[in-house]
Formats: C-alpha cells, structure tokens, sequence
C-alpha cells in the first residue's frame, strides 16, 4: 500500500491508469462508506456555517452591552436631599424585609410540624 506523500507525487495519468486496474479487488461496501462520508462532511460543513454568523451576533450583543453601560449615567437618580426623608424610607424598606423574613420563617415553621407528623407516623 502507498502512502499519501507516494500518491500526492502520481501523475494524473498514472493515477488513471491505476484507477481502471481491475485485478486490484474493491471491497463491495466502499460505496456505501464513501457516500457515508460525504454526508458526514456535508454535515460538518452546515454545521460550520453558523460559526461565523453566531460569532459576529454575539461580538455585536457584547458591544451594545458595553455602550449601553457606558452611556448610562452612574449617579443615583433617587436621591434625597432632606435626611429625615431618607431615613424613613430606609426604614419603611427594612420594615417590609422584616415582614418577609418573618413570613418566610413562619412557612418553614409549618412545613417542619407538617414534617414531623409524617416522620411519627412511619
């Protein structure tokens, strides 16, 4: 058997001539195997046509992201200007998340009662 280096240096004609040789023996299934392969590589090449297209849409996804973070204005626009203002608001949010968390605890309270009557009962 030749290797590739020997077959890249054959001639076209030599490599016809070789080619309409019939006492080399072809295996039966080499046309199967070929067009299997053809379609494998025709596989490979659709797949690789959306490399480019996604690649440039997310380089443009990244650059907007970027402009938009850089163009918006990093000052607070919420602010007060008396402290007493803001401290009851500070304190109105913290009384919501207390009420939450207080909600929360409760739940996880009954869930573990509700636990602890199925694990007696086993």
């Amino acid at each position: 058997m030749k290797s590739i280096d020997e077959i890249s240096r054959l001639s076209a004609e030599d490599l016809e001539r070789i080619s309409l040789d019939e006492s080399i023996p072809v295996p039966e299934e080499l046309s199967a195997r070929v067009q299997a392969a053809v379609r494998a590589a025709d596989r490979q090449a659709q797949r690789r046509r959306w490399v480019l297209p996604t690649g440039i849409a997310a380089a443009v996804a990244t650059l907007v992201a970027v402009g938009l973070t850089l163009t918006r204005n990093p000052e607070p626009m919420d602010t007060f200007d008396d402290p007493y203002l803001a401290y009851a608001e500070v304190e109105k949010v913290f009384a919501k998340i207390s009420g939450t968390v207080a909600y929360g605890a409760e739940k996880v309270s009954q869930s573990e009662q509700t636990l602890d009557k199925l694990s007696y009962w086993k």
